[in-house]
């Protein structure tokens, strides 16, 4: 894999936190595996971490701040599917939010740390339209069918109930009572996924923080582009304004402050008891949402805003502390990064996708991928190829399969995404027609992509 010369600065602090050689990490290697705990957020954007200042002091001082991480499918159950397979949606099965049946349980992180011995729960939101218990976890709390911030039905170990409390809060005192419950019954290590709904739409601030500050926004050139015939048809009739995008952010900061709460308790918790080093952390969101960029307020489109997230690891005494490290991160890394944590190896029926953060790859692009064309999405169906330096888009006839659409982007130059190079008016900026072939066939071929070893690996 290719490293730069900034990724290899930051690799250099890695290793210090790392045994040498191949091989898991120090603690699997002498058996005390560690704790791992998910704080999972719902449709945060990576602008939105201002508000939460007890979550920066913990992870973004306390751990490493992964600056460019991104959903590798911008819709909450692909997501999440993602997040707990290391798998692309393509792999695992759960292409939209109707699909949770889709996804084989035995493919999960859960199944392997409870096959390992590890204890397990999960507090708050899990998949949309899985019935039943989710799988693999012991202990559970999870919404029941639908997720609401006042008078959300919960599922407990069972027993579906009615909870008054705000649910943000509920969760943060369910969350901190499993880590105790794990914690006093037995010395197995744990996996806890800590996940909220906040901030996702309709953004219910607890009553405390209704009405407070969260610093003025004076939007970006993407939420005043004024020209955009150069987007496909599906953007071009959206009509989102700078007002409508602000107040979203104002509405999804309140909630997340609740969210800063709850991480807060949580950690204090955990060291109250001794844990809090022995943990592997986990802070990020399934997808991010645009705030009226290019006239949009949703999330399932190929755009910065909706696809790039925040995504910090802690780790102390494994993870650098206080370093902003540069490679592409993405939701299918979590899965990897764990196991070799735990010194646990990938079901080979079930290839993983996504590479471990702790153990020094890079990768030189990301694919990103999502199923439309149902009444669920607003998006057609579209898969992209993302570097650092461009970003380059297919949109798909659902039929057919023919390549409908193409944009290609340069984010170096135009970050906001402004001018879409396959479809301005000046030819003359267009990629040359061979890597205008090269970019369709690789993408191609990374959208039938199934592991990370063989002679096409994925991305």
């Amino acid at each position: 894999m290719r490293r730069s010369a900034a990724t290899v600065a930051v690799l250099a602090l890695w290793a210090v936190a790392l045994v040498p050689g191949p091989g898991p990490p120090a603690a699997a290697q002498q058996g005390a595996r560690p704790n791992v705990l998910i704080i999972l957020t719902d449709d945060q954007r990576i602008e939105s971490m201002g508000p939460m200042r007890r979550t920066r002091a913990l992870f973004k001082r306390g751990g490493t701040d992964f600056v460019n991480a991104y959903a590798t499918t911008p819709l909450c159950c692909p997501s999440r599917a993602s997040i707990l397979t290391g798998r692309y949606a393509h792999n695992h099965g759960v292409r939209t939010n109707a699909d949770a049946p889709e996804l084989d349980p035995e493919s999960t992180v859960q199944r392997y740390l409870g096959d390992a011995g590890y204890r397990t729960g999960i507090v708050g939101k899990y998949l949309n339209s899985w019935k039943g218990p989710p799988s693999h976890f012991e202990q559970w709390h999870t919404f029941e069918n639908v997720s609401k911030y006042k008078g959300a039905r919960f599922n407990s170990n069972g027993v579906v109930h009615k909870v008054k409390k705000y649910s943000t809060d509920y969760i943060g005192d369910r969350a901190r009572g499993l880590i105790r419950q794990f914690e006093l019954t037995d010395s197995k290590p744990w996996f806890l996924v800590v996940s909220t709904w906040a901030p996702h739409t309709p953004a219910q601030a607890a009553k405390r923080h209704r009405n407070s500050k969260v610093g003025k926004w004076a939007g970006n050139p993407a939420v005043f582009e004024a020209d955009r015939t150069d987007k496909p048809a599906y953007v071009q009739a959206k009509s989102a304004g700078f007002k409508g995008g602000r107040r979203l952010r104002e509405r999804q900061l309140r909630t997340l402050k609740a969210v800063d709460e709850v991480v807060e308790r949580v950690f204090a918790t955990m060291a109250s008891l001794g844990e809090a080093d022995d943990t592997l952390a986990f802070f990020l969101s399934d997808n991010g949402i645009m705030w009226a960029e290019h006239g949009m307020k949703s999330k399932t489109t190929p755009y910065t805003p909706a696809i790039k997230v925040p995504f910090f690891v802690r780790w102390p005494g494994r993870v650098p502390q206080k370093v902003a490290d540069p490679r592409i991160a993405a939701t299918i890394d979590i899965v990897p990064t764990i196991l070799e944590a735990a010194g646990i190896s990938p079901d080979p029926e079930y290839p993983l996708d996504g590479r471990s953060l702790i153990d020094g790859t890079t990768r030189d692009r990301l694919l990103l991928e999502l199923t439309g064309g149902n009444n669920q999405i607003d998006a057609p169906t579209w898969a992209s190829t993302l570097t650092t330096g461009y970003q380059y888009i297919e949109y798909y006839d659902d039929l057919s399969g023919a390549v409908t659409f193409r944009e290609y982007y340069d984010l170096v130059n135009d970050p906001y995404q402004l001018e879409n190079l396959l479809a301005d008016p000046d030819p003359e900026n267009d990629p040359p027609i061979d890597e205008q072939s090269a970019l369709g066939l690789r993408l191609a071929r990374d959208r039938r992509c199934e592991g990370t070893e063989g002679l096409e690996p994925c991305p």
